[in-house]
């Protein structure tokens, strides 16, 4: 089938200002030529630090809600940090423990429609489902391999009834509960063929029902429907062009991209949603639009992409459009 997409391709940086405390890039872009429109990407800001304050010891997940507050799971802090829609803290959630509202190695958090947070807390093997104010709801699991079980869940999302789909790392599956947390059903076993993983750790579900999931050390992404039957698969391991290194986080936009966290190459790379390559930026690095092991990406409905950059401790923010 032919691509979608024209060979036109340019990434650059501009506009940079030096002062006495820090370095600050007014647009790091991407630009991409995608038959009459171009998809460009550009920096415009960071969550670190705050009035002298380091907001993170090792983040790795990020959501965020229809009011635009960030969340983030501060993986190594074991909590979650809340942000208002303008990088403002709010409040942080949780401590390590292992009873109700406690967390061990924090990986992921997601939020519905009503503002509860349902967060992998995938030192202790379980879900936890905590309200607005942080108060738990409910929970459920723990370690094991039957179904229900887990072995360090790594990353939640939620469909359009409020089911949740967990990344099961350590079980090499995704298992699918209802809001209460009851087993409905599950996907995947240890392999390298279709429908097969080997430690899957994040998964997006589409505006279609469509379900992707990082299979983090078979080096790809693998596309399910709505019941779980394997539909198609992209990327391999490298680090060309729609090649990966652990990819660890996914999100999609409203123009048909998916953006991928490609780890060990320390860039994000963006597909079609029917997987073919459209570009990428970033390189190892410090500076606005260079990562350190990005992890986990969320956007917004204005189009802002967030991107947990772990190694560097910060929570990176760019805008995509397509004029």
């Amino acid at each position: 089938m032919p691509s979608r997409f024209l060979a036109a391709l340019s990434v650059f940086v501009a506009c940079w200002h030096f002062t006495s405390e820090s370095v600050v890039a007014e647009y790091v872009v991407m630009s991409i030529a995608r038959k009459d429109k171009n998809l460009r990407v550009r920096f415009v800001g960071e969550i670190k630090v705050e009035n002298g304050y380091e907001h993170f010891r090792g983040p790795f997940g990020v959501s965020v809600d229809s009011e635009g507050r960030i969340y983030v799971a501060d993986d190594m802090a074991h909590r979650i940090v809340v942000f208002d829609k303008n990088r403002k803290l709010l409040r942080t959630i949780g401590k390590k423990g292992t009873r109700p509202g406690d967390f061990a190695w924090v990986d992921a958090v997601a939020v519905d429609k009503d503002g509860n947070l349902y967060v992998a807390d995938t030192g202790n093997d379980r879900i936890q489902i905590l309200d607005k104010a942080g108060n738990v709801i409910r929970d459920f699991g723990k370690r094991g391999d039957k179904p229900g079980l887990f072995k360090n869940p790594r990353s939640i999302a939620l469909d359009k009834n409020d089911a949740i789909y967990v990344a099961d790392w350590g079980n090499h599956r995704i298992q699918v509960f209802d809001n209460n947390g009851n087993f409905l059903r599950s996907f995947g076993k240890l392999g390298k063929g279709e429908g097969e993983f080997d430690s899957p750790i994040s998964v997006f579900i589409d505006k279609d029902e469509m379900i992707y999931a990082c299979d983090f050390k078979n080096h790809r992404i693998q596309v399910f429907d709505s019941k779980g039957k394997f539909v198609r698969v992209f990327g391999r391991s490298g680090m060309g062009d729609g090649e990966l290194q652990n990819p660890s986080g996914l999100t999609g936009d409203q123009f048909g991209n998916i953006y991928v966290a490609d780890y060990n190459n320390h860039r994000i790379q963006i597909f079609s949603f029917n997987g073919e390559y459209v570009g990428g930026f970033g390189s190892f690095g410090s500076q606005p639009g260079a990562f350190n092991n990005p992890t986990s990406l969320a956007i917004n409905a204005q189009g802002d992409l967030y991107v947990v950059d772990k190694g560097n401790r910060r929570v990176q923010i760019f805008r995509a459009s397509m004029k």
